[in-house]
């Protein structure tokens, strides 16, 4: 009887082990998704605001252009899907973006200020959802780039 016991307690060690180790790794899903996102987009603004220079011009600004599951970081004033200096960086298989409030899908950061672009109030955050948990996560920006909650 005591044995019984005994295995019935450590069963039920091991599954609260395993619930937690699953919701870690969801949680290390998302979050290692939006952390270099977040580290991209200040690149971006970065770039924007030091006049970085590509195939031996300045480029006037720098933005990321974003799809459900990946993101594309882009020099210049608009999005071109045909440049092949853009770099894509797709999302953890995951994760997707779960709504894109953004004009035309893209920030873009102005040279010098390294301003939003065609900023709106209501068009200014990114959502990214964990498709097996359904967590979500959003990304607010405000007129200036700067990233103001990620909640």
């Amino acid at each position: 009887m005591e044995l019984i016991i005994v295995f019935a307690i450590v069963a039920i060690l091991v599954g609260i082990a395993v619930v937690n180790i699953l919701g870690s790794k969801r949680k290390a899903s998302l979050t290692g998704t939006i952390d270099p996102l977040v580290a991209d987009i200040r690149s971006q603004q970065t770039k924007a605001m030091e006049g970085a220079i590509v195939n031996g011009a300045i480029e006037p600004a720098f933005g990321i252009y974003f799809a459900s599951n990946q993101y594309v970081l882009f020099n210049g004033a608009a999005y071109k899907s045909s440049d092949n200096t853009n770099s894509v960086v797709p999302l953890d298989s995951r994760v997707t973006f779960n709504t894109i409030s953004l004009p035309g899908n893209v920030i873009v950061f102005a040279s010098k200020s390294g301003e939003v672009v065609g900023y709106a109030t209501n068009s200014s955050t990114l959502s990214l959802k964990e498709i097996d948990s359904g967590e979500t996560q959003t990304i607010k920006l405000n007129h200036y780039g700067v990233i103001t909650s990620v909640q």
